[in-house]
């Protein structure tokens, strides 16, 4: 560890021990744009910025628990515009990446105006140009929902309790900040990715057995 501008870096073994990767792992990861620039010394030496840990960890739980390839996260950091000086911005655009698969965009124009501007409304989806493959999806359940003469009201029920949930998400992550002083990036991409996915399902699983 080393400290330039009253900032930390990392040697490159500094990472391997820090994250589990191997130097030829980082290196590759480097030389495809998915890390931070390094500082480099008058003996050719690179240091890596302490934000470097954190997306290399990002990048490892994207390939692990998600099976992104190296080439669709290359895509989602330059379509985020990934910004490798704030962590706490960091964690969240990896949690933007793995709510939205930006595949098989589609032109809001081209969309049927009267069913997105209900689904804007009612807070399923964000007012933009351009739609991704999830987006769509949720847009499709919602055409399928008012087939089946659903009540606007249910749904906005449905999206306020998904806000309430995000609020106790962020006081679970509060919380931990709290008590260690640092809130680790990956327990924020499991509590979005399983913890919460598989409690939600179970418990909806419980009340669909009630009916039958």
């Amino acid at each position: 560890m080393k400290i330039i501008d009253e900032k930390i870096y990392y040697k490159m073994s500094e990472l391997v021990e820090e994250t589990g990767l191997s130097n030829h792992t980082i290196s590759f990861y480097s030389k495809k744009g998915l890390l931070p620039n390094t500082y480099n010394t008058s003996k050719n030496m690179k240091y890596y910025p302490e934000i470097t840990i954190t997306v290399l960890n990002m990048i490892k739980y994207f390939k692990d628990n998600l099976s992104f390839s190296i080439d669709y996260i290359k895509e989602l950091f330059d379509y985020y515009n990934i910004d490798f000086d704030d962590r706490a911005e960091l964690i969240l655009q990896s949690i933007q990446m793995i709510s939205s698969e930006i595949k098989n965009p589609i032109l809001k124009k081209d969309l049927n105006k009267e069913l997105l501007n209900e689904a804007i409304r009612l807070d399923l989806l964000d007012d933009k140009e351009i739609y991704f493959k999830t987006e769509i999806e949720v847009l499709r359940t919602f055409e399928e929902l008012r087939a089946y003469e659903i009540s606007s009201h249910l749904i906005e029920e449905y999206v306020q309790t998904s806000k309430k949930l995000a609020l106790i998400e962020r006081k679970l992550s509060s919380k931990v900040l709290e008590k260690t002083g640092f809130l680790p990036e990956v327990l924020v991409l499991d509590i979005l990715n399983s913890f919460k996915p598989y409690i939600f399902n179970r418990h909806t699983i419980e009340e669909f057995k009630k009916e039958i």
